[in-house]
């Protein structure tokens, strides 16, 4: 996209589906933004998302448009955009297509290539996207893997962080939907398993009351530390020696920032993602949030980890060199690229 070309995103989040379809919106329109691409939003009427993005300095159209494509359609007309950049499961083939016929670049963010995607151009970012059989064509441009993974671009400096022996400080972040019980049983089996140890606990902006989870933490000398909404989560990542982290679009950050993870599973299709970083040896598996047998399994990764730090700087280098951060600078360019190749 050339300077003054125009960006629109349609996305969404909330309680139930987390955020990251709108963190990684964000990421890309702050990097187009450095290309002289003004972005905007056009978003479901969920009030904590349009205030984040509209904290990042981007206008925000909030529209009831999940439940009816038409009306996004319709605010994408109205809006005149160069390009259009959808990041939802809810799309559909028609609902690309008329799209195509009111733009110049369509752009579809997806994770599971389950359906058609009739667009100019699709970005995966996963760790497993290049195997999962986009159809490719003359004109159409497939952005896959982690070297387009689209997180903020401060992940692209390299991480300056400290390596202790002991773990004493453990990062407990398990995506922006709705997940208190998971979150209490993470913090739990830190407390149980290590001694003298910070558990900093993002819990998101929908947990609700947080007591709860302070109270976890029943073992002298260890201390919880929780977090609400954090919208720049690297500073946390960069203070502990181990993070436990869902299956989303902060995996791709903690290994970016070089912090040993294990990982639980939240939701069922962050399955490739999980599988993929454990298979890379970037990350370590713990299991899935709904099963009982998860908790002894994430203690038992605690305790492995804990008495062998080298273990630890293997993850650690291994997800730095999976994700070096400057996925969604690539994205943007290539962006820029294929719209001037199309006018």
């Amino acid at each position: 996209m050339t300077a003054g070309a125009r960006c629109v995103f349609v996305t969404h989040g909330g309680a139930g589906i987390g955020l990251g379809h709108v963190r990684r919106c964000l990421a890309l329109a702050k990097s187009l933004a450095t290309l002289g691409t003004e972005s905007t939003f056009i978003l479901g009427p969920d009030e904590t998302v349009a205030g984040s993005v509209a904290g990042a300095g981007f206008h925000v159209t909030s529209v009831r448009w999940e439940t009816d494509l038409s009306v996004a359609v319709a605010a994408v007309r109205a809006s005149g955009p160069d390009t259009v950049v959808v990041d939802s499961y809810l799309a559909t083939p028609d609902f690309f297509r008329a799209l195509r016929a009111a733009t110049g670049q369509v752009v579809a963010v997806d994770d599971l290539a389950d359906r058609s995607l009739p667009v100019d151009v699709v970005v995966n970012g996963g760790i497993g996207a290049a195997d999962l059989g986009y159809e490719s064509g003359e004109g159409r441009l497939l952005l896959l893997g982690p070297p387009y993974a689209m997180i903020d671009a401060g992940y692209a400096d390299a991480p300056a962080r400290r390596h202790h022996d002991r773990i004493e400080r453990v990062l407990v972040t398990l995506g922006g939907s709705l997940q208190p019980h998971a979150l209490e049983s993470a913090v739990a089996a830190v407390d149980t398993t290590l001694e003298d140890v910070v558990v900093d606990v993002v819990a998101g902006p929908y947990t609700g009351p947080t007591a709860a989870l302070e109270g976890t933490v029943r073992r002298p000398g260890n201390r919880a530390a929780v977090h609400g909404y954090v919208p720049d989560l690297r500073p946390l990542m960069l203070q502990a020696d181990l993070a436990i982290s869902a299956g989303g679009m902060t995996l791709y950050e903690l290994a970016a920032t070089a912090t040993p993870t294990i990982m639980v599973l939240t939701v069922a299709n962050q399955g490739p993602n999980v599988r993929g970083f454990e298979q890379a040896g970037a990350a370590l598996l713990a299991g899935a949030a709904d099963r009982d047998e998860t908790r002894p399994a994430l203690e038992g990764r605690l305790r492995e980890l804990a008495r062998d730090p080298g273990r630890r700087a293997a993850l650690a280098t291994c997800g730095r060199r999976l994700v070096d951060g400057q996925g969604t600078w690539r994205v943007g360019r290539a962006l820029t690229s294929s719209l001037s190749s199309r006018t």
